[in-house]
């Protein structure tokens, strides 16, 4: 019967996920999410389980209040705990799943965190894999897209009915003679999936093979598999690339195959949450820059772009309109840069009995200067294209840029970083490095010491 193999379809997920005691699940009343819960309360006894029902009302139909009663009398009559979120949606609609999505999924990871389950049960069936395959194939998609919905995703969202159809889960709901909600939105033929699930789908099935669904979620199982086998090479081809986290070495990743190289690239960018919603054409126009078919930039979605230097692609922020800002700096005066967040100060002219290398302090916010070769103010601004360096101890001079890369300066603070210059030339990076200008030697008698520190937040 259709309830047997529902029921013995779940046991088999739960036999592939890792031992759960503690298990939450997603009740939304719907017909999945009720077959969800009826099922794991037969298995619980024998597999030793405890269930918690996590329901999030999210306020946006009228039916709404009606499903978290239905929720509610369910746990009530079954005596499972039930633990409800009642939402205040914004008054902008523009985005409104994406925000429902969001906020459920917080209040999932919350009593997680709070009553400490294992992992959290979510009700996404055999047709919703098939529908979101053909979802994102229309769309347009690489292999990741067509590996569909994970059994379980984060290490604690599970799927136990993924390999279920609906309707399994109607004739499971049938038999027991279950209640369940209907949610209207589901029929309304404006939105893509609802016509993917209505109209497409069913012709499919009627015109082409009446198997369309399962043959999709095959597809979407058999491509998963290979997807995690290539996402470890390319994790550990990036190891291999990347310099650190802003920069990856051209010379090493043009030596990998170009399929691995795309999705090196493509790794490198999601490590950080500034980069969002990667296309096709974003990853295409990378790797020309990559292989020297493009130059100049790849502007990305939000406010980064990738650019190529030598032998290098460096992420960083879009450029945006800097206000430059540089300031005079004598012994004995202390400056405040409020817009930038820093305080600078410079101590009056002190002896100094000590060695050069005495004077290369350990905090790198610090730098003692020989007061006898300075001139009677310094310059303090921040960096600008060209600035170079000489950095003490060593022979010739560096771009000020590939300092902060060295020193792995986050991005948001390299343009208002005060750098300390004499005359023409950066003579301190801090939190960097420390110029040849102004040195202390064998006969510096009397210097001054600058320290450059962040403004407390507000």
């Amino acid at each position: 019967m259709s309830q047997d193999r529902l029921l013995g379809k779940v046991q088999a997920a739960l036999d592939r996920f890792p031992p759960l005691h503690n298990l939450g699940v997603a009740v939304s009343g719907g017909p999945d999410s009720v077959a969800l819960f009826g099922a794991l309360l037969v298995l619980a006894p024998k597999r030793g389980l405890r269930l918690t029902v996590l329901h999030v009302n999210h306020a946006l139909r009228p039916e709404a209040d009606h499903e978290q009663k239905l929720v509610e009398s369910l746990c009530l009559r079954w005596q499972t705990p039930c633990l409800v979120e009642t939402l205040t949606p914004p008054r902008a609609r523009k985005g409104i799943e994406a925000w429902a999505r969001e906020q459920r999924y917080g209040f999932f990871q919350a009593a997680r965190e709070r009553y400490r389950l294992d992992a959290v049960a979510v009700a996404h069936t055999l047709d919703d894999q098939a529908e979101t395959v053909l979802f994102r194939l229309l769309r347009g998609t690489a292999r990741r897209g067509l590996a569909g919905i994970p059994p379980i995703r984060d290490g604690w969202i599970i799927r136990p009915l993924l390999h279920c159809s609906r309707q399994e889960v109607l004739a499971f709901l049938d038999t027991r003679q279950l209640p369940y909600a209907i949610d209207t939105s589901n029929v309304d033929r404006r939105y893509a999936r609802n016509k993917i699930r209505h109209v497409l789908l069913p012709f499919l099935e009627h015109e082409f093979s009446p198997r369309i669904r399962r043959h999709l979620a095959t597809l979407a199982d058999a491509l998963r598999l290979e997807e995690d086998w290539l996402e470890t090479l390319a994790t550990a081809a990036r190891e291999r690339v990347q310099e650190e986290q802003y920069a990856i070495a051209l010379d090493r990743l043009k030596v990998e195959p170009i399929a691995l190289q795309i999705r090196i690239l493509r790794q490198w960018l999601e490590q950080t949450d500034q980069v969002r919603e990667l296309g096709f054409r974003h990853l295409d126009d990378l790797h020309a820059l990559s292989a020297g078919r493009s130059h100049g930039k790849v502007e990305l979605p939000g406010k980064m772009a990738v650019r190529r230097t030598g032998n290098r692609l460096l992420l960083e922020p879009k450029r945006t309109r800097l206000v430059p800002y540089c300031y005079s700096l004598s012994p004995g005066q202390e400056i405040l840069l409020p817009k930038a967040g820093w305080r600078i100060a410079m101590t009056t002219p002190a002896a100094w009995a000590g060695s050069p290398r005495e004077a290369r302090v350990a905090d790198p916010w610090q730098a003692v200067f020989d007061a006898t070769v300075l001139p009677d103010t310094l310059s303090v601004r921040n960096f600008r294209p060209g600035d170079r360096i000489r950095p003490l101890g060593l022979a010739g001079s560096k771009k000020v840029h590939d300092v902060f890369i060295d020193g792995k300066m986050p991005l948001d603070r390299r343009r208002l970083l005060p750098l300390i210059v004499i005359g023409p030339e950066v003579a301190w990076v801090p939190g960097c490095v420390r110029g040849e200008m102004a040195k202390v030697t064998a006969e510096t008698r009397w210097t001054c010491r600058i320290m450059v520190n962040p403004l407390p937040e507000k």
